[in-house]
């Protein structure tokens, strides 16, 4: 017997915020097309269809999946009563051939299908497809029902759209589905609340007067993940209702998680994963972001970058740092949660994951990314000796309230040496800026040489903003090895010496 609330549309919500711009972008979806809404836990995938299907009304058949529909029995037979419920005449020899077993194979009910649905297409007045509706497509894993699907799309009728929300990206030939122009895609970037969405959602969702700058601040922090601003709003309910911006700040930024926002992540994302990828997730949010080298020093194995696209396909709120599958971070809040899962580590696990990340970042050159990893893991040694060798590099320096920050943290008697020498270099860069400006340079650019890649052109962009190396290499996801091979070569085109004859010279020869 089939379950008939499989087959109801989801109630329209009261007061939810309406998406307009993303339901108009379903209604330029066609027939023959795959709808694939994609994104992890509570980013309103399933709100989103129901608010289009209520506001633009055609003809549709919706079908909520669960793990029996594993079964490709049991998943066809849903499929063709859901579909009957629309139209009794499609699948009636395709439901014959799955009950008295005629068919040879399960692709010959399909086919049987599709026949059916391409007689309706062209006999059908309505220049509106019909929208099949699949929700929680991720709950289905078996290869052989995975491929009967893709079947089914490969002749799609030009009358049919098939609609999917997915918490990950299913094998059904995106790839060649997205170069045919058949595949419209709805992501974590496209569903995320930006921030009059997320205004309107307390204001008038959660009926919470809250400043424009506390708002922000939740906005921020939450990066628009829609059940992250209701646990949010939730842990607000029933307290202050002018909530001020430092408590909005706190309630996502605090070393200890809301409860309702760690009992989420738990129970929706953590706890159905298997050990083997909790503990990659753990591991793996020590570093602010990491890469597969990185991931196989923390965790120990080899293949980190195949269960990095695993991971990323599966929208384990994991957002890419490039487009080359590089690095990669998680989203904050998942980050702040996987922390805690770390701290219940025993202490020798966790002290062997920042001191592998810390080794790492300092052997490939991120020396301030390491800094930051042996602070944490209290390798006072180390260190010292990577902040004096950031201190050694004057044009290379961080922030001040960077290196403010690690003599902060570190033990007194170590940290007042340092101090010291970060104000003489402090000193001796005001120094040789002000010697800089007051002498001429000789050299200018010259006309005919060799011209500057287009690497060294951003390199020398964000030089002359002011922008640390540090900034640099983060913004164009370089090490800053890396990066200071970029530097020399482009002092060497450009004729000077010093970042700081580069501004100078930059400076005249616009003024020229």
């Amino acid at each position: 017997m089939l379950l008939k609330t499989r087959f109801y549309l989801p109630p329209l919500r009261e007061q939810s915020v309406l998406r307009n711009t993303l339901i108009d972008k379903l209604n330029q979806s066609t027939g023959g097309q795959l709808v694939l809404i994609s994104a992890p836990a509570g980013y309103g995938k399933s709100t989103l269809v129901s608010q289009w299907l209520h506001h633009t009304p055609h003809t549709f058949a919706w079908l909520t999946l669960d793990k029996t529909h594993n079964s490709p029995l049991q998943f066809w037979r849903y499929i063709l009563n859901a579909l009957q419920g629309i139209q009794p005449t499609v699948g009636v020899e395709a439901k014959a051939m799955i009950e008295s077993n005629r068919s040879q194979s399960l692709s010959d009910v399909v086919i049987s299908l599709l026949n059916d649905l391409d007689q309706l297409s062209s006999h059908s007045d309505s220049t509106q497809a019909v929208s099949l509706v699949l929700d929680d497509f991720h709950l289905l894993e078996n290869k052989q029902l995975i491929s009967l699907i893709s079947l089914f799309l490969d002749h799609l009728p030009s009358g049919i759209r098939l609609v999917i929300t997915s918490r990950e990206e299913p094998s059904l030939s995106l790839a060649r589905r997205r170069a045919n122009n058949q595949l419209v895609e709805f992501n974590i970037k496209d569903l995320a609340f930006n921030y009059d969405e997320s205004s309107d959602f307390f204001t008038h969702s959660m009926a919470l007067k809250l400043a424009p700058d506390t708002i922000s601040s939740l906005h921020k922090g939450t990066e628009g993940w829609i059940a992250g601003l209701q646990l949010a709003a939730l842990s607000i309910q029933g307290s202050h209702s002018d909530l001020d911006k430092n408590r909005a700040e706190a309630l996502i930024k605090h070393s200890s998680l809301d409860r309702h926002i760690e009992d989420y992540l738990f129970e929706e994302v953590f706890s159905q994963q298997a050990e083997n990828v909790q503990l990659f997730l753990m591991l793996t949010s020590a570093p602010s972001r990491f890469c597969a080298g990185l991931a196989n020093a923390l965790t120990s194995n080899h293949n980190s970058q195949s269960l990095l696209l695993t991971l990323e396909q599966a929208n384990l709120f994991l957002v890419p740092l490039d487009n080359h599958r590089t690095w990669y971070r998680y989203h904050d809040l998942f980050r702040q949660f996987l922390l805690q899962r770390l701290k219940q580590l025993p202490l020798t696990k966790q002290a062997d994951c920042h001191r592998s990340a810390g080794d790492w970042f300092e052997q490939f050159g991120y020396i301030e990314e390491a800094i930051e990893q042996h602070i944490i893991n209290e390798n006072w040694e180390k260190s010292v000796c990577l902040i004096n060798e950031v201190l050694a590099n004057i044009e290379g320096l961080p922030d001040a309230s960077q290196l403010t920050r690690w003599t902060s943290l570190l033990p007194g008697a170590l940290s007042a040496p340092i101090t010291a020498r970060l104000k003489s270099a402090s000193q001796e860069l005001a120094i040789e800026i002000e010697h800089q400006a007051s002498t001429p340079v000789n050299e200018v650019l010259i006309q005919g040489a060799t011209p500057l890649t287009q690497r060294e052109s951003e390199v020398l962009s964000l030089v002359t903003q002011g922008l640390s190396n540090k900034l640099i290499a983060e913004k164009l996801h370089i090490s800053l090895n890396t990066l200071k091979v970029h530097i020399r070569n482009l002092y060497g085109k450009i004729g000077v010496e010093s970042r700081t004859q580069a501004l100078v010279k930059i400076n005249q020869h616009s003024s020229e």
